[in-house]
């Protein structure tokens, strides 16, 4: 299993980068993979949901023999995981053509029944908590976490407490040039795309994370 996964992993991630560059020479076809309900929005949606099944059941292998704080983040991570699959799809709206409610249609920007695209009293829900606060955590958790890990004895007790998997160098590599590489194309529908690479590289770091012993996958 753990070896199909890296296999779809790699694809994944090889398709992405190529989608990216693909706006410089064939916007047509860019535009088709980033488009609502595009491939690259329905990637992000089940790479979410297997992330969230992984975790379910790894929680259920794993909870007897953990500790509090595990089951804590285990758990966290099911369910958030899970959120983002149900915004991705806004809930299987657009799947069964069921109209929003009164709120969402009027406080939405797609008018859809989510809440990453909310915008209420001014501020942009996905702005604030999804793009600027994800940015800071996953920015720290690239970059800074092994080096902690590796440096600071309380921190690397927080880690195992939680059961943490950190990111192997090459990991952070790739995850640092596909956002330079999402920079540097002017279309803000380039961001569907990151979404795909960002939970991709989450999902690479699950399955194969530089402190081996949280790995989610286990022979």
């Amino acid at each position: 299993m753990e070896k199909i996964i890296k296999i779809v992993v790699y694809v994944l991630l090889t398709a992405s980068f190529l989608g990216a560059t693909s706006f410089y020479y064939t916007d047509e076809f860019y535009h088709s993979l980033v488009a609502e309900d595009g491939i690259f929005e329905n990637i992000t949606a089940l790479v979410l949901l297997s992330i969230s099944v992984l975790f379910l059941i790894r929680y259920i292998k794993e909870h007897k023999t953990r500790g509090r704080w595990w089951k804590v983040l285990n758990i966290l991570i099911v369910v958030g995981a899970f959120f983002g699959f149900g915004e991705e799809i806004s809930w299987g709206q657009r799947i069964f053509s069921i109209q929003s409610g009164e709120f969402f249609a009027a406080n939405n920007i797609q008018q859809e029944t989510n809440l990453h695209n909310l915008e209420v009293g001014g501020v942009n829900i996905n702005k604030l908590i999804f793009s600027q606060g994800l940015v800071i955590i996953f920015g720290f958790y690239f970059v800074l976490a092994q080096l902690l890990y590796r440096k600071w004895d309380k921190f690397q007790a927080l880690i195992d407490n939680f059961g943490v998997q950190l990111p192997k160098i090459k990991q952070s590599v790739v995850m640092l040039l596909a956002t330079g590489l999402v920079l540097m194309v002017p279309d803000k529908r380039i961001w569907e795309l990151w979404e795909a690479m960002f939970v991709t590289i989450l999902l690479w770091v699950f399955i194969e994370p530089w402190n081996s012993d949280e790995k989610i996958l286990k022979s």
